[in-house]
Parts: structure tokens; C-alpha cells; sequence
């Protein structure tokens, strides 16, 4: 969506004005009276936009300069194509509080209105856990739903156990997991990969040397980078009667 006008206002009966606005970003409490009593509204920056939606700012002049600011915002709203119609967004500026920075509103347009499309993620499971006091690693595979905020669906993995050698002889035993996965990532609004929280129950049809009875597990996992995760966790078995804590690695 092309930006048509990009306005500045000084005037101290539109700043009135402007405080009157519905502020997006507000501080809790009364944090915002006291940033005013700090900080003054001095200045606004106004972007125009072809479907009369608007974006106001509201800033005190010694904190910024408006071609500091115009420089910083006019990147990003020309690619919000999702900025809503007839509508004013006021957001206040300020260093103060970590809503009001001006990185903060800029993540907050960037996750509200950039162009986004739902759609379905499948991937696979690869990783290697501490288990127990036994090394497990995990392979399977992963379907989720990708929003705009959040992506929620469930994964199949295998925790794999390698029994003590009889005669010499490696014998692999599998543990399935059917498992419910949430994930969500507040800091990037491209992507929700880098937090992660999953249950999951036992499937197994063959016995497992690892667990017994009703088996479940609850992890967390956690982004290094966009290849690797750590993951921690716990797994109760024997019926919830005993608790084994998990921690790992996954890779993409």
C-alpha cells in the first residue's frame, strides 16, 4: 500500500487533541501521566494512507527529531498493507518504558499489519535427549498451523532406547509419542519458532524397556538460532508414580 502524504503537526491545539486519542502502547498504571509530566507531548508525526487510515505519533522534541523518526517509520508502514480503514492508531514515544520505544511500536505494527497468510508447516523431528540417565535420540514428524501471532499443531516422535548388548547384539527400542504443541515468538513477527510448549502420551503397540504404564510428558523448548533449539522436560511414568526429567537438543 503506497503512503500518499506524510504530515508533521506542532501545533499545541492538535497535540491536546492527540492525547485525547485511544493510545495503543499505554503504560500501565498511571506511568503515563508521569511520562507526560516528564516528557510533554511536544511534537506529532502523522502518516496518511490511501484507505483514510491513519497513524498518529506523539513525541516530546528533546527525545526525537522528526527525520529520526520518519527515517525509522517510513520503511516499515510501506509494507503494513493490512493497516485498518477510517481509523486513527495513536501511539506515544518515549524511551522511558520498554512499550513506548520506538523499536517496541514498530515491532507492534509489524505483527498487527503486516501481510500474512495461515498456512500449513510440516517438517520433521531431530534431536537427542538426556533421558534418565540414558542418551535418547528423537526423530519424527511435526504438522502446524501457521497465525499470525501463534502456530498450534502436534507432532509423532520416537524417543529411541538402546537396551544394554546381549551377545553383542544392538537392539533398538521405540518409544512413540503423540504430542500437542503450541508455539509463539513475541519478538518476531515473521515467525513463531522461537518458543515452544508440548504434552504428550505414550503410544507405543510393543512394550517399552524405558517406560511403563500410562506415560506422559510436558516440554519446553527454546531457540538458539533458526537450526538449533534446546529443549527441557519431564516424563511421568509407572502411572505418574515416577518422574523422569528430560533436556536436549533440536535441530531446525
Amino acid at each position: 500500500m503506497k503512503r500518499l502524504i506524510l504530515l508533521t503537526g506542532i501545533a499545541m491545539l492538535f497535540c491536546q487533541r492527540s492525547l485525547a486519542q485511544e493510545i495503543e502502547n499505554k503504560p500501565f498504571g498511571n506511568y503515563l501521566e508521569k511520562l507526560n509530566e516528564a516528557y510533554p507531548v511536544t511534537d506529532t508525526l502523522v502518516f496518511d494512507f490511501p484507505n483514510d487510515g491513519k497513524l498518529l505519533l506523539l513525541f516530546n522534541n528533546t527525545e526525537y527529531g522528526l527525520s529520526f523518526l520518519e527515517e525509522k517509520f517510513t520503511p516499515v508502514l510501506k509494507e503494513t498493507t493490512k493497516f485498518p480503514e477510517f481509523k486513527t492508531l495513536s501511539y506515544r514515544l518515549s524511551e522511558e518504558y520498554p512499550q513506548t520505544k520506538v523499536d517496541a511500536v514498530i515491532l507492534d505494527l509489524e505483527r498487527n499489519y503486516l501481510p500474512y497468510v495461515d498456512q500449513l508447516e510440516l517438517g520433521a523431528v531431530i534431536g537427542m535427549d538426556y533421558t534418565g540417565g540414558d542418551f535418547t535420540p528423537e526423530i519424527g514428524g511435526r504438522a502446524m498451523f501457521n497465525f499470525r501471532k501463534f502456530d498450534i499443531g502436534g507432532s509423532f516422535t520416537n524417543k529411541i532406547f538402546f537396551p544394554e548388548r546381549v551377545d553383542g547384539n544392538v537392539k533398538v527400542n521405540s518409544n512413540w509419542f503423540a504430542n500437542l504443541e503450541y508455539r509463539w515468538d513475541k519478538s518476531d513477527p515473521k515467525s513463531n519458532s522461537a518458543n515452544m510448549f508440548g504434552i504428550g502420551i505414550l503410544v507405543n503397540e510393543d512394550k517399552s524397556q524405558l517406560f511403563s504404564g500410562t506415560t506422559m510428558q510436558a516440554f519446553y523448548k527454546r531457540g538458539v538460532n533458526k537450526n538449533v533449539s534446546i529443549q527441557v522436560g519431564i516424563i511421568a511414568t509407572e502411572n505418574f508414580k515416577t518422574f523422569y526429567p528430560t533436556v536436549g537438543i533440536r535441530f531446525w
